[in-house]
């Protein structure tokens, strides 16, 4: 940068001389003095005009830098500009797919709302005309006009339960003659059903949860009896083992007044031509299975002791069934030992009703005091 002042400087005073050389020898001493002043004061002018050359200089290499760097921070923050719309557009792009997953799902709960709200209504128009809610339902069509079951099998479906602490109505009152407790007609969900793990060892140390395992409610039906009629005559028992009992059947009404609750009913009457032996004196060999109305739907009504004899594998909480190494036989196991060498057979059903917001835990229940409403599908 000097370098090329100094030129500068050179080129400006050789073209800004006022004389020659031939005119600088004919000039006398004074003459040259006055013209060397005139010169020296040509050269403070342009030393001064170099320093302010300089100066402006070294502004504009300042504010190039400056400038260059404010374009590299606005390029920066160009592209993090450009990183966040591309951000907010995706972020934009799912947002809308997720109002339409939820207005497409808002359809749909309309949809299904609409078609309870439908059903209610029908329901309730159903329970105004006492007509049944499935008249095409086995069980409230028999009701009204039994017909000749010639060959027909059935399962039975545990669809609901009365389900009360007791099975006294004494127990439901106080000594005072209060009201102490009241039992719930319960839908068959509202319960857990826990089957057992087969072949497990029972062992020292161990207790009743860890041989049970929580199932739906189908794995219930499933271990349910097969009902089959032929001829309208015979009615024959059907275990999941293949084991079969046979009885003579007749249909009767109950069409007195309060048969139940002022409402009509029916039963099958099963008669086993074998007699008590001294083996089962305990276990009836006559049935009745009594069919009632319940809003609008009939059910057969069957309690643990009549579950029990038809071998439903349900079951209080607190046994195991287990085969004994040392008993040599199956036996209900309550205590949780290695002493009598027991493996579980896998075989019995309890119940548990699920918790909900008026209760403290989930509990298992004594089925002595419930009512277990069927259909037959």
């Amino acid at each position: 940068m000097k370098t090329s002042f100094a030129l500068i400087l050179f080129l400006v005073l050789f073209s800004q001389l006022p004389a020659t050389a031939q005119d600088l020898e004919k000039m006398n001493k004074n003459e040259l003095r006055d013209y060397s002043i005139l010169l020296l004061g040509k050269i403070d002018s342009l030393n001064t005009q170099i320093i302010s050359l300089q100066a402006t200089g070294k502004q504009l290499a300042t504010s190039l830098a400056s400038s260059e760097q404010k374009n590299a921070s606005n390029l920066t923050e160009l592209q993090k500009l450009s990183a966040l719309i591309v951000k907010t557009q995706q972020e934009l792009e799912r947002v809308q797919t997720e109002k339409n997953a939820i207005i497409t799902s808002l359809n749909a709960n309309v949809l299904l709302l609409k078609d309870s709200i439908s059903t209610l209504q029908q329901s309730f128009l159903s329970a105004g005309s006492g007509t049944p809610n499935d008249p095409n339902d086995f069980l409230n069509s028999y009701f009204f006009k039994p017909f000749p079951l010639e060959n027909n099998s059935f399962f039975l479906v545990l669809s609901k339960v009365i389900f009360s602490h007791s099975n006294s109505d004494d127990e439901y009152y106080t000594q005072q003659g209060e009201i102490e407790s009241l039992p719930e007609i319960l839908p068959a969900e509202a319960f857990t059903y826990w089957g057992v793990k087969p072949k497990v060892k029972i062992t020292d140390g161990t207790e009743f949860n860890d041989f049970v395992v929580a199932q739906p409610l189908a794995y219930y039906n499933a271990r349910l009896p097969k009902i089959q009629i032929y001829k309208n005559k015979l009615l024959t028992i059907v275990n999941k083992d293949g084991e079969e009992e046979s009885f003579l059947f007749t249909a009767t009404a109950s069409d007195e007044d309060g048969a139940n609750n002022q409402r009509s009913a029916f039963q099958f009457n099963l008669v086993s031509e074998d007699a008590n032996t001294g083996d089962d004196y305990e276990k009836p060999k006559n049935l009745t299975w009594k069919f009632f109305a319940i809003e609008n739907e009939v059910y057969l009504a069957l309690n643990y002791g009549q579950l029990s004899r038809i071998n439903s594998e349900l079951q209080e909480s607190g046994s195991i069934e287990a085969y004994s190494e040392y008993y040599e036989r199956e036996v209900m196991a309550m205590n949780f030992d290695s002493q009598y060498r027991q493996t579980t057979t896998g075989d019995g059903v309890y119940f548990s009703r699920k918790k909900d917001a008026f209760m403290k835990e989930s509990l298992y229940v004594n089925p002595n005091g419930m009512i277990f409403l069927f259909k037959l599908k």
